[in-house]
């Protein structure tokens, strides 16, 4: 299993909460330090008739559990959950580091993606699990989202990874054709300035916060042909693909003036999301519940109106970044048994066909991926299909959090025209330098 750097398919209008206070410096202590919590029984292996209850933190990116999931597994194990506590993503990171450093019981599961299977892993506060407690039908990619070099800390509870998505009335309007997608960067600027007029932007993303400017940049490096790290984690970003990169970024707003200069305030890709269906952008790269947002009755697109298709390259044909969440077993659990049911029954045939055509996001099953019901439910997952011909990561790590404030401030400066993309990226790479050095003890 290749989990070097881990990957996931995420996410994401995901936004991570920046480190303060009492969790900023458990982890601290905890990539530090040598002492973790007890591990001498070793990986979690499936065994038993587990029984009892369980606790389960998530985020709020799922109504099916809630509405139908946990019914179905209590009917189907035996096993009560007691309590199901929904949260926003922004809040969890500090809420579950503060709860591990606690060494609070209070949640068995807890939900996760690639940074933070990376971050809590190593830290020694999620239970690893043995390699016969996965499903065998799982897709590799939701693997690579619950796991850190070589262990694997969770399982899969969707696959998430960013596409094109375009307005084809807009292209109509502009006289483009709606129906052919940009096959590279140059293309891509060109149809961008037809769409944009007064007060309708051609294209719009979100860059508010720090994980939305890092995995903006993230995906401009990657449609370079670069890589944030080498096999060893150097950090190699601020190279001539890093550079290329941010600079054609920046070059949308300040001089093709084609990126709603808004970008810079929106915070999350669910209000990316809103945004397109107002029927006002031109094209977006965004997480594949933007089609159910795009195809609602309150959204000003319809289906027959709504393009997607690969996010166009640069040095590459196309590339992309990935979103995909888990859940994870709180290593202080008393039930990790029980916790474990609950992880194997998401990962189901039933559970993951309802996450397409319910929520909106691919599934973790292959049975479930090629599935003629699926598809139709959620036709995005044929772009999904051809993206995985492509480089699709995320990076995630257990400085993520820490390196993601530092790499935006530098993002939003050169964006803001304050400091060269050169100059903001070599700084970034020093900071990085100096959290993988801590992070891996080197």
């Amino acid at each position: 299993m290749d989990t070097s750097p881990t990957m996931s398919y995420p996410i994401s209008r995901r936004n991570l909460l920046q480190l303060g206070g009492l969790a900023a410096g458990t982890l601290a202590l905890a990539a530090c330090s040598t002492t973790s919590p007890q591990s001498s029984a070793g990986p979690l292996k499936t065994g038993g008739k587990p029984s009892g209850q369980i606790n389960i933190l998530d985020d709020n990116t799922n109504s099916v559990f809630k509405d139908s999931t946990i019914a179905a597994f209590e009917k189907q194990t035996g096993i009560k959950v007691a309590s199901y506590q929904q949260g926003n993503f922004n809040d969890l990171h500090d809420k579950m580091a503060t709860m591990f450093a606690a060494q609070d019981a209070s949640f068995d599961v807890v939900m996760t993606w690639a940074g933070w299977s990376a971050e809590f892993g190593q830290a020694g506060w999620l239970q690893e699990l043995d390699t016969t407690a996965v499903p065998s039908d799982l897709i590799q990619p939701a693997l690579d989202a619950v796991s850190w070099r070589g262990k694997i800390y969770g399982l899969p509870k969707f696959v998430s990874v960013q596409t094109m998505f375009w307005n084809k009335d807009l292209y109509r309007k502009a006289g483009a054709d709606p129906h052919v997608a940009p096959t590279n960067w140059d293309e891509f600027v060109k149809l961008a300035k037809k769409l944009t007029t007064g007060s309708q932007f051609g294209y719009a993303c979100d860059m508010g916060n720090p994980a939305g400017a890092y995995q903006n940049f993230l995906r401009m490096l990657l449609i370079c042909g670069g890589e944030m790290y080498d096999a060893d984690y150097n950090p190699i970003f601020a190279g001539e693909a890093g550079v290329e990169g941010l600079t054609k970024l920046v070059e949308l707003l300040q001089l093709h003036r084609v990126m709603d200069p808004a970008s810079l305030q929106i915070t999350n890709a669910s209000d990316l999301a809103d945004l397109f269906a107002r029927g006002t952008t031109g094209i977006v790269f965004n997480w594949p519940f933007q089609y159910a947002v795009a195809t609602a009755a309150t959204s000003k697109l319809t289906k027959d109106s709504l393009g997607n298709g690969l996010i166009p390259g640069i040095s590459v044909k196309s590339a992309s970044i990935d979103g995909s969440e888990g859940f994870a077993i709180n290593k202080y659990s008393k039930n990790k048994e029980a916790a474990l049911a609950w992880l194997q029954f998401v990962a189901t045939e039933t559970v993951q066909l309802q996450i397409v055509e319910k929520e909106g996001w691919f599934p973790v099953s292959k049975t479930v991926l090629e599935a003629p019901t699926a598809v139709a439910a959620l036709p995005v997952l044929t772009t999904y299909k051809e993206t995985t011909r492509y480089v699709t990561k995320r990076y995630g790590t257990p400085w993520g959090n820490e390196f993601d404030q530092a790499l935006s401030i530098q993002i939003i400066n050169a964006m803001n025209g304050k400091t060269s993309p050169k100059d903001a990226l070599a700084s970034a790479q020093t900071t990085a330098q100096g959290l993988v050095k801590k992070y891996l003890k080197k």
